[in-house]
């Protein structure tokens, strides 16, 4: 979540910085702490479910709008 108080995005951004070109970040355009599973954000959670029960990771790293 971009907006995330207990997760700011700065902190997220400097990991997905230090973890390199192998790494993707899904992002959430929306507040609170935690997306997956039990949000509403249906770009987020197909994302991460596809990299759960595949592997396959998003070609770039995605932001999902609110939703």
């Amino acid at each position: 979540n971009e907006r995330d108080p207990g997760t700011p995005l700065a902190g997220a951004l400097k990991l997905r910085q230090a973890l390199g070109q192998r790494a993707r970040m899904v992002t959430a355009d929306q507040g609170g702490h935690g997306v997956y599973p039990f949000g509403t954000n249906t770009c987020a959670n197909e994302a991460t479910t596809t990299f759960l029960t595949t592997g396959k990771r998003p070609a770039d790293d995605l932001r999902c709008a609110a939703g």
